[in-house]
């Protein structure tokens, strides 16, 4: 790998290579530095490999028919990810990393690449591929960086063990670990004034995508019940949001994200005996906005509020999001079973999604007989849709073509609200500086999920071991 970064390098370091004395005499005297003293000049030593994988195991309950409940005691590789990170040029960074999904067999994709320029004080510029600011937790993509084994509903991931939707049901407005192509640029103000924020970011993305051009890992949408855009219609895929290296179409979405830091919050607590303050107090504020498809007026905008504190070495995080998107969806021309439904035309509708979550984290253990640490992790999240009524239909034929389901709005065009409730409870065992060991419960309540007959109330155990380097 060393090898590998000295050629990368080899370009950026003939600039600083005049700075190299060269031999006072002989053959290099005559004809400049050699390729040897022009690769002693490259700062390899300041170069950063670093990566992460989890082996999981999860048995979803109970068994009876349902989407969720068709695979029982899974066994698999998954959030596998390697890069680097370095000085391309003085205060030019360069960041690429890669990530191994298992549907695709082994073959990395290019998740993010970017250049930095810190040349500037208190500004921060990134141009390529980054994760997009949004939220407290998109940024918490890789296994290591997050205490739990699936993420809060807000963030769930098919990348991961995240049981996440049936149709109609609330879904992320994105999932987590969200990286685009464009440019980023940050303020941190060195006032430390309260009205003053400690960071200001504004960016530039292509932007969420109606195509599906992300490879998938386990599970998919067979077992998961998450639906792909309709065969006539036109909305948002779910999970599909990283676009790899195209542009997903014509118009390009901005966003932004301000961060307070308060470090402390004195609070007029009625008792007064021991300390009743909050430390490490932090609030977030996020916005996005853009097109999702070619033809125009198909809009999506989502907004959110995070904050996190520690009181008492209790760490508290929360956040919420609300994100408005447009979508298109065939019509049924007959409602009866027997028919075949042949749609006529695009209604074009929309949803509403939105939800909340609330994590706490406590040590158990600060310093175990064999270990690090052992933290004890509770989470409760709730998310919510506003939108139209969509059946599945099974084999049904759509202009000439037959269709295993599809997602057609119902003639009435009615428009439901659905709920999903989540409840965790989990383990984090730090067993060495990279081992991770997590343990996790969860129990998820669908409120007129679906439609169709099949489990509501769904249950999930998991592990994982989490290797970071």
């Amino acid at each position: 790998m060393k090898a590998a970064l000295l050629v990368l390098l080899l370009v950026p370091a003939s600039a600083r290579a005049a700075a190299v004395a060269p031999p006072a005499s002989g053959a290099g005297s005559a004809q400049g530095p050699t390729v040897g003293e022009l690769l002693r000049t490259i700062p390899v030593d300041s170069w950063r490999l670093s990566g992460s994988a989890s082996l999981n195991w999860r048995n979803v309950g109970p068994k009876k028919p349902g989407f969720e409940t068709q695979i029982q005691n899974e066994v698999y590789l998954a959030d596998m990810y390697f890069g680097f990170h370095g000085p391309l040029l003085d205060g030019v960074p360069l960041l690429a990393e890669f990530q191994i999904p298992t549907g695709s067999q082994g073959q990395p994709n290019l998740y993010r690449f970017y250049l930095q320029y810190e040349r500037i004080s208190n500004w921060n510029f990134q141009l390529g591929k980054f994760l997009v600011p949004f939220g407290r937790y998109n940024e918490l993509y890789r296994p290591d960086m997050f205490l739990t084994v699936t993420r809060p509903l807000l963030y769930a991931s098919p990348d991961s063990l995240d049981l996440v939707v049936r149709l109609n049901s609330p879904r992320p407005v994105f999932s987590s670990g969200y990286t685009d192509i464009g440019a980023r640029a940050s303020y941190y103000p060195s006032s430390a004034r309260v009205f003053v924020p400690s960071e200001a970011t504004l960016y530039v993305v292509n932007g969420l995508s109606e195509s599906a051009n992300r490879q998938r890992t386990f599970p998919t949408p067979d077992n998961l019940g998450i639906e792909p855009p309709p065969p006539n219609g036109v909305s948002m895929d779910f999970g599909h949001e990283n676009n790899n290296l195209a542009d997903n179409n014509n118009n390009k979405a901005i966003g932004g994200r301000v961060v307070y830091a308060l470090g402390s919050l004195n609070l007029p607590w009625p008792i007064p005996e021991g300390k009743r303050d909050l430390n490490g107090v932090a609030l977030g504020l996020s916005g996005m906005y853009g097109e999702f498809a070619l033809e125009p007026g198909m809009l999506y905008k989502m907004v959110g509020t995070d904050l996190s504190f520690e009181y008492e070495g209790i760490n508290v995080s929360a956040e919420y999001v609300y994100g408005f998107t447009d979508l298109k969806s065939p019509v049924e021309a007959a409602a009866s079973s027997t028919t075949l439904v042949s749609p006529t035309y695009l209604l074009k509708q929309s949803e509403e999604q939105n939800g909340y979550y609330v994590q706490a984290s406590f040590p158990i253990l600060k310093h175990p007989k064999y270990g690090q640490r052992v933290t004890g992790v509770l989470v409760f999240n709730q998310m919510f849709r506003s939108g139209p009524l969509l059946d599945l239909l099974s084999n049904q034929t759509v202009n000439g073509t037959l269709f295993p389901s599809i997602a057609a709005a119902s003639p009435e065009n009615p428009r439901i609200h659905t709920r999903i409730t989540k409840l965790t409870a989990a383990l984090n065992y730090q067993i060495t500086e990279h081992f991770i060991g997590k343990f996790e419960y969860s129990y998820w309540t669908m409120n007129h999920a679906s439609t169709v007959s099949g489990t509501r109330d769904i249950y999930q155990g998991a592990f994982s071991l989490v290797m970071s380097f």
